[in-house]
C-alpha cells in the first residue's frame, strides 16, 4: 500500500515537472512566435544537400496540419519535447546521484537557464525551440542521448547501449555533426566494459556498436533520398564542408594544383567571387578571436552563396540532366576538396588552432577578450574538483563509507569528454559556433554542481541522500 502511494505521488510530482517545465518552454514561442532562421527554407524545402531528419520532421507536420499551421505545429512538439528532456535530465540525475531537493532544483535550473542566456544575453535573443532550425530538435534528444550514455557508464545495462545507437541514429539524420555520438559512444562502452571483458572484446563490442550506428543512419539517409528524389543514394554536400574551409585558405596560386581544366576555371571562378567579398583569410584581422569572427561570417557564404552557385551554373550550360547533377557536383566538390587539401594543410593546421579555442570557450561562455581567461579558469576550478572529491572520496572509501556506484566524478570526466570530441571533429569540418556548443553547456554546469553538493557532503553538509 506505501509502495503504491509513493508511485502516485512520484507520478503528481513528475507531472507537475512537466507542466511547469512545458509552459516554461511554450511562453517564448508566445511571446516571440515562431523564428524563421536564416537555414530554415532549406529545411523546409527539403534541399538535396540537407540531413533528411530535420527535413522529414517539418514534411510529416505539413502533411498533418497543411501550409497554414504546419510550423506552428512543429514547433510547439519542440517544446514538448524540450519540456520532456529537461524533465528526464532532471528525474535520472536526482535518482542517479541520490539528490536532495536542492540539488534536482539546481539541475533544472541550468536546463532552464540555457534558454534564457540565449533570450536575453546572446545576440540572436531567442529560444532555439521555437524556431525553425536543427537546434530546436537536436538540443533535446542530446539529452536523451547522454542519459543512455550515463546509463552504459553506470547501469552497464544493455536498454542503454540500445537506447544510445537509437538516439545517434536519430542525431546524425538530424545533423551530420552528430558523428560524435558515435564517437562518445565508442569511448564510453570501452571504458565501462573494458574490467570486465578486456579490451579485446570491450572494443569489438563497442565498435560493433558504432558500426550499427552508422549504418542506420546511411539506411536514414539514402531511404529519404529513394523517396523524394527517386535515387538510393546519400544526401550531397558532404564534401563541401572541408572545401568550404579549403577555400577560405587558399589563393589562385594552387590551381596549377587541380588537374582538370574545367575545375581550374571553377576554383578560379570561386576564388574570383570570394575577394569581391572579401570572404578568404587575408581579409581577417590579427589574432584568433578576429580570425574566428571573420571565418564564421565567410564560411556559409563561400559554400552556399558561392560554391554551390558556380557549380550550378556550370552544371545549365552543360546542360546536365537534373538527375545527375547531385552526383556530379558531389564529384565536382569531392575532386577540388582532395586536390587543394595538401596546399592547404598549413593554414588547416593555424585555423583549426584557432576554432578549437574558440569552441572549448563557447562551450561555458561566450566568447570575449575578458570571459576567455574567465572560460580557462572555470576549466580548471572544475578540474580542481574532480582532483578534490577523488581524494575525498578516497579517504571515504577506505573508511566504507562511500558508495562509489553514485560517484560523479565519471559524469564530470564524461562531460569533459563529449566537450573535447564535440570541440575537435567540428574544429574539423565546419567552425564551432555557438549553437554547436551548446549541447554539453548545461551538462558542464550540472555536474559541477553536483560534484560540489558532493564535496560539500563530506564536508559534513546534508545536500545528498544517504
Amino acid at each position: 500500500m506505501e509502495e503504491r502511494q509513493k508511485k502516485r505521488r512520484r507520478a503528481v510530482v513528475y507531472l507537475m515537472l512537466f507542466v511547469v517545465s512545458l509552459a516554461f518552454y511554450l511562453v517564448w514561442y508566445l511571446l516571440d512566435g515562431i523564428i524563421l532562421t536564416e537555414d530554415a527554407p532549406s529545411y523546409i524545402n527539403m534541399q538535396s544537400d540537407r540531413e533528411p531528419g530535420y527535413c522529414l520532421y517539418l514534411w510529416m507536420f505539413r502533411g498533418m496540419f497543411g501550409e497554414t499551421w504546419y510550423l506552428h505545429a512543429a514547433v510547439v512538439v519542440q517544446c514538448i519535447v524540450a519540456a520532456l528532456a529537461a524533465c528526464a535530465v532532471t528525474v535520472r540525475l536526482t535518482e542517479l546521484f541520490s539528490l536532495e531537493l536542492v540539488g534536482s532544483m539546481g539541475v533544472l535550473a541550468v536546463q532552464y537557464g540555457i534558454t534564457l542566456l540565449n533570450r536575453f544575453v546572446a545576440q540572436r535573443r531567442y529560444s532555439y525551440f521555437n524556431s525553425i532550425e536543427t537546434e530546436g530538435l537536436a538540443y533535446s534528444l542530446w539529452v536523451f542521448y547522454f542519459l543512455c550514455i550515463l546509463g552504459i557508464l553506470y547501469k552497464k545495462d544493455k536498454k542503454s547501449a540500445t537506447g544510445a545507437v537509437f538516439w545517434s541514429v536519430i542525431l546524425i539524420s538530424i545533423r551530420k555533426h552528430m558523428l560524435i555520438t558515435l564517437v562518445i559512444l565508442l569511448i564510453v562502452m570501452v571504458w565501462a566494459h573494458i574490467g570486465e571483458k578486456g579490451w579485446k572484446k570491450a572494443g569489438i563490442y563497442a565498435l560493433l556498436a558504432c558500426l550499427l550506428g552508422f549504418a542506420g543512419t546511411k539506411l536514414v539517409d539514402c531511404s529519404y533520398n529513394l523517396m523524394t528524389r527517386g535515387v538510393f543514394a546519400p544526401h550531397t554536400g558532404d564534401s563541401s564542408f572541408i572545401l568550404g574551409t579549403e577555400l577560405y585558405l587558399a589563393d589562385e596560386g594552387m590551381a596549377e594544383r587541380i588537374h582538370d581544366p574545367e575545375h581550374r576555371e571553377l576554383f578560379l571562378e570561386i576564388m574570383r567571387r570570394a575577394d569581391e567579398k572579401e570572404y578568404n583569410i587575408a581579409y581577417a584581422g590579427k589574432g584568433w578571436q578576429a580570425v574566428e569572427d571573420h571565418y564564421s561570417g565567410a564560411y556559409d557564404r563561400i559554400k552556399f552563396d558561392i560554391v554551390m552557385v558556380v557549380i550550378r551554373e556550370h552544371q545549365e550550360a552543360g546542360n546536365i540532366p537534373e538527375a545527375d547533377r547531385e552526383a556530379d557536383y558531389n564529384r565536382i566538390a569531392g575532386t577540388l576538396m582532395r586536390e587543394l587539401l595538401p596546399a592547404c594543410v598549413p593554414g588547416l593546421v593555424r585555423l583549426y588552432a584557432c576554432n578549437v579555442i574558440h569552441g572549448l570557450v563557447t562551450s561555458i561562455l561566450k566568447v570575449h577578450h575578458l570571459l576567455n581567461w574567465a572560460a580557462l579558469a572555470l576549466y580548471l576550478l572544475y578540474a580542481a574538483t574532480i582532483a578534490g572529491l577523488c581524494v575525498c572520496r578516497h579517504r571515504r572509501m577506505r573508511t566504507r563509507i562511500a558508495d562509489d556506484s553514485s560517484n560523479p566524478v565519471c559524469f564530470a570526466v564524461l562531460v569533459l569528454v563529449s566537450i573535447a570530441v564535440n570541440v575537435c571533429f567540428t574544429s574539423l569540418t565546419i567552425y564551432p559556433q555557438m549553437r554547436y556548443m551548446l549541447y554539453n553547456t548545461g551538462l558542464f554546469y550540472q555536474a559541477w554542481g553536483i560534484m560540489l553538493l558532493e564535496l560539500l557532503g563530506g564536508f559534513g553538509f546534508r545536500m545528498r541522500k544517504s
